[in-house]
This record gives C-alpha cells, structure tokens and sequence, in this order.
C-alpha cells in the first residue's frame, strides 16, 4: 500500500498555482508526476483562491486529496490592518512578512485539527507529514500533540534560509529528514539551530532534494511558436537580442543592478530589449516602492523604450517567454538556495548569467553561464557580459548545447524520482 503523506503548503499561496509561486509550482509537478507512476497517496492542505476548484475537478487527479481552506472575511481585515500599520506606521522593510500573519495562524490552526484526527483505532490520518518551506507551519506539530503523534515521520521540503524559528526550533531539529533544494541550504538550516541551542542536524536527516522542471513543456516547439507571438506583443523585432529577467521584482534578486548596467549595454548594443518579467507579490495587486523605483530607471532617456515589464507571468506560458529571450540574466544579490529561474533559463537552452550565491552553483557551472561574483562591481561585470554575450553567438550556441545535456538532470521525472528515493521508502 503506497504511503499517504501530507502535504502542508504555504497557507497563502494555493496549490494548485493559479497564483504563481516557485514553491506552488514544484508541488504541482510534484503531484502531477505521482498521478503517472502512483507511489504516494497525497492529501494537499492549501489556501483557497478563485480558480483552484476548476483545475481539480473531473477526476483530474485520482491519488491527490486537495484540502482548501477558506479564510474569513475577519481574518483578511485584520491582516489588512496589520499591513497598513507595517508599512505606513512602522515602516517595515520587509513587507511581505506582514501581509498574512492573521490569515497563516487561521491556517495552521485548521491543518492542525485536520492532523490530528485519529482513527478508531487511534491510527493517525496520515503516514508521513511532508512541510513545505516556512518554518511557522512546523506550529502545526505543537497542537493536539501532533509532535507525538507524528515522531519520525516528518519531513522539511526547505527552499529558503531560516533566519526565525518562530518557537519551532525544537521541532525543527526533530524532522525525519531535510529535503533541502541545494547543500548549501541544508548545511545553513544545521548552522542556525546550532546557533540557537539545538544539537543540528544528523547526517541521516540531510538529503538535498533538486529543484526540476518539465522540459516537455520548456524548450518545446510549442513553447517556440508561442514566443513570437510574445515578441509581437511586446514589440521586439526580429533581430534584437532580448536578455530575459525572470522573478519577483525584490532587491535581492538584483533587478535593480541589471537595469543599471542595461544602460551601459545599449550604448554598444542599440538593438538590445531587456525584458522583465514579475510582479512584487505573485499575481497581486500588490506594488512595492521598490518596483515604482524600477520604472522610474526604465524611463531614462538612454533606456527608454528598451526595456518591457509583463507584469505577473502566468506560470503555463513562462516556456514561451524563455524561449523568446537570447540570454537570461538572473544576478541575484543574495545567498539564494536554488531558484527555480535559473533552471527553467538552463532546460529552455538559453545562455545565462548570474551570481555565485548560495546554491546557484550546485546547478549552473562556467560552461553554460558566466557566473559573476556579488562585489562591488557588479553593475560593470554584468554590462561586460551582456555585451559580450550579445556580439557572441558562437558562445551562445556553445552555452546552449550545454544546457541541453544539462538539462537530462533537472527534469520532472528526475525531481520526483528523488521523492520516491527519499520518502518513499
């Protein structure tokens, strides 16, 4: 009998990602996956959001169980109220750690109860408890004795570093196992429960859990056909050479920086576009100072005109918008554990560069990408590489073919198949 794990996602993005999201996206080609080979019987606790029910009604996933949970009226005036004291009275910097306090804490306490409900027999629901990414959900194991119930059959699917344990440390350091998108982020995660008390990780309890994609959707002939209509609809001409950011428009993903050394780009290269494609919060209304600093530098006279922002990119057509690019420049400024642009740049054969941060190198190496080093000179080493990569093609192409065998080891079936290796047994 295949296991039935749990799967407690964000509590504010939905699974499925009709919203966006990294994380949303790996977990529904994580449950997509399981619906051909059928080694895990999943039940999915997500936030509700108009749309979700249409994509899972019909039958469309027989082994996956999709619990919504729909938040109050209430609760989302109260974290209206929370963030506009956050942001207009305490002037917090960090935003978005503001925006769904009430709504995560109405979250955590209905996956709790759910958890918690034993069989006549006293059989806990589930099998194993798989906890995705935000150290506040591992609460759910502090309620009804979920801790107990659960000992040794949780696991922490971490994508990012965990900088507050919010009381959960404990728990934390109890997991099964760390499933983490890259070494770097695990070995992080073991630093900081040493720094605040608990003995670290177990080396039995460190797995790394690689980040995929399904390049039969990315680099398809689909994907390439749809890119012209994309590039008719932002007005690119045939013989300009896009460079393509892909992300969340955040200071750490060096947006900003790229845009600064774009203008040095189109001094040598008068047919470059740089087209950015995100929003501050997913697919939301939701702007930042930092995004209205981002169009105040695109309006420059040098740049004007050159440079496109798509706003929010629903996640089906992403293939196309990469396919539509001639190189992807993704400068993270941060220690970032594993983006998932960077390997969506890679599978969709598009010569790429970044930064040497957090686990970016476990995926890309100087043969596909010219990765940078986050000094003090950044702005002038991205614009070096653009334009060399923009009067390149050899190099280009040479990048590319790289990518493509690259590209067997960052699949969907790769991904899930490290599920079954790790979880499934």
């Amino acid at each position: 009998m295949n296991p039935h794990v749990a799967v407690i996602t964000s509590g504010y993005l939905p699974v499925p990602n009709i919203l966006g999201g990294a994380v949303e996206a790996l977990d529904m080609m994580m449950v997509q996956e399981n619906e051909k080979t059928t080694n895990f019987e999943f039940t999915v606790f997500s936030s509700w959001a108009p749309g979700v029910d249409e994509v899972i009604r019909d039958g469309a996933f027989q082994y996956t169980d999709f619990r919504f949970i729909k938040t109050p009226m209430l609760v989302k005036a109260a974290d209206r109220c929370i963030y506009w004291a956050a942001k207009y009275i305490l002037r917090k910097k960090k935003l978005m750690s503001y925006r769904y306090i009430a709504q995560r804490l109405w979250y955590i306490r209905k996956v709790a109860k759910a958890l918690s409900k034993d069989d006549a027999i006293g059989k806990a629901p589930f099998d194993k408890v798989m906890i995705e990414n935000h150290a506040t959900l591992f609460m759910t194991m502090q309620k009804y004795r979920n801790a107990e119930r659960y000992a040794d059959k949780v696991y922490y699917h971490l994508h990012n570093e965990v900088t507050n344990d919010f009381g959960c440390k404990h728990e934390i350091a109890q997991v099964k196992k760390v499933l983490g998108v890259s070494n770097y982020i695990v070995e992080m995660l073991d630093r900081f429960l040493r720094e605040h008390g608990e003995d670290g990780l177990k080396p039995e309890q460190k797995a790394v859990w690689r980040n995929g994609v399904d390049i039969s959707r990315f680099g398809s002939d689909e994907a390439k056909c749809k890119a012209k209509d994309f590039r008719t609809k932002y007005g690119i001409n045939d013989d300009d050479i896009v460079f393509l950011f892909s992300g969340r428009l955040t200071p750490e993903k060096g947006a900003e920086e790229l845009m600064e050394a774009f203008t040095q780009v189109v001094d040598q290269v008068p047919n470059a576009k740089l087209v950015v494609a995100g929003a501050f919060f997913f697919n939301s209304n939701i702007k930042s100072p930092f995004e209205q600093k981002l169009h105040d530098l695109a309006s420059q006279p040098q740049v004007e005109g050159k440079i496109v922002f798509t706003g929010f990119v629903d996640y089906n057509d992403m293939p196309a918008l990469y396919e539509m690019a001639d190189v992807c420049v993704l400068p993270s400024i941060w220690d970032d554990p594993a983006p998932l642009a960077v390997i969506e740049s890679l599978v969709s054969g598009k010569p790429l560069i970044t930064t040497r941060s957090g686990g970016i190198p476990e995926y890309a190496n100087d043969d596909c990408a010219i990765i940078l080093e986050r000094d003090d000179q950044l702005v002038e080493h991205l614009a070096q590489a653009m334009i060399i990569l923009a009067s390149d093609t050899q190099r280009r192409d040479s990048m590319a073919a790289y990518d493509i065998e690259l590209g067997h080891d960052l699949t969907s079936e790769a991904f899930f198949a490290q599920l079954i290796l790790q979880v499934g047994n």
